[in-house]
């Protein structure tokens, strides 16, 4: 069958396409606190990243042995590790908001880790913008709801463009640099977004896909060689293409088992295996279990994956 017909392409109009968007982000805790002029906190580190947001009055954050002088609408991103320790800047009184966060998004963790910036001070657009919206999460936290359903969705958008625009502000600075790694992880971010969607790819009724993707076919469409491709894909994610494909692969099978009613037979099948047998060795060798066993007990422990990408 015609390609452009098996994917629902043929008399299109108009179609705009977003590739799978898949990261975990916890949010360790919030607190907003005012403070009088002879408050300080002392010295420690945490394994969390913070961003330490100034609403009013003056503070003074000593970080990793150099003093930021933080004003209303400054806010400081402190790292885990970072040895850190704040006092009140002036005569007033001093109100802060702290947000702690943990993520596993490969390349938002690089641009931290690649960043040499600490303070984003207010004066700048991308400052101004980060300021608006962490004055508005410190404002709901102060505002006493707390934690349906309905509050912890509403946190966790405002948390979400903080996010964004976190990563706006990093980004124009390292340009202002003109530090490459923010073009390595975004580059590495759209090799992940098509290796998701081919992990997403659907099963054709009666039309046996061959085509399946390679990596080769994903430095292609990038304008990039298949060499390249691998090395700066591992040097943001610390894995190759072949694996974090594998990862995805494992994870979606995990889920099917444990989570829907489907045969282990239709479950290949989804996952593009079309030897049931093949299916099986592969999950087996993924973690530890064959398919039947792992979903009647409550999961295996996933081992080191890899094959399956070409």
């Amino acid at each position: 069958m015609e390609a452009s017909i098996r994917t629902g392409r043929k008399n299109s109009l108009r179609e705009y396409f977003v590739p799978d968007i898949r990261a975990a982000y916890h949010i360790s805790f919030m607190h907003l606190r005012e403070v009088n002029r002879d408050w300080f906190y002392p010295s420690h580190e945490h394994k969390q990243y913070e961003i330490n947001y100034v609403l009013s009055g003056r503070q003074i954050m000593r970080l990793n042995g150099q003093e930021y002088d933080q004003r209303a609408g400054d806010c400081v991103l402190i790292r885990p590790g970072d040895v850190h320790a704040s006092t009140v800047g002036d005569a007033g009184n001093l109100t802060y908001f702290c947000l702690h966060f943990e993520t596993d998004d490969r390349p938002f963790l690089h641009l931290l880790r690649t960043t040499s910036v600490s303070l984003i001070g207010a004066a700048t657009p991308e400052g101004a913008a980060l300021g608006r919206e962490l004055r508005r999460l410190a404002e709901w936290v102060g505002s006493g709801s707390r934690f349906s359903l309905a509050d912890r969705a509403y946190a966790q958008s405002m948390f979400f463009r903080v996010v964004g625009l976190l990563c706006e502000a990093l980004a124009v600075r390292q340009g202002e640099r003109d530090e490459p790694p923010v073009r390595h992880s975004e580059l590495a971010h759209r090799i992940a977004a098509l290796i998701q969607a081919a992990a997403k790819k659907p099963i054709y009724h009666g039309h046996r896909d061959d085509g399946r993707l390679r990596i080769r076919d994903v430095a292609r469409e990038l304008g990039i060689s298949e060499s390249h491709c691998n090395r700066l894909f591992k040097k943001v994610y610390g894995v190759s293409p072949r694996k974090f494909w594998s990862g995805l692969i494992v994870e979606e099978a995990r889920q099917l088992l444990l989570h829907s009613s489907l045969t282990v037979e239709r479950i290949a099948g989804l996952l593009g295996y079309s030897d049931i047998a093949h299916f099986s060795r592969q999950f087996k060798r993924w973690t530890g279990e064959a398919p039947d066993a792992f979903r009647r007990g409550s999961g295996g422990r996933p081992a080191d994956v890899d094959g399956g990408f070409a």
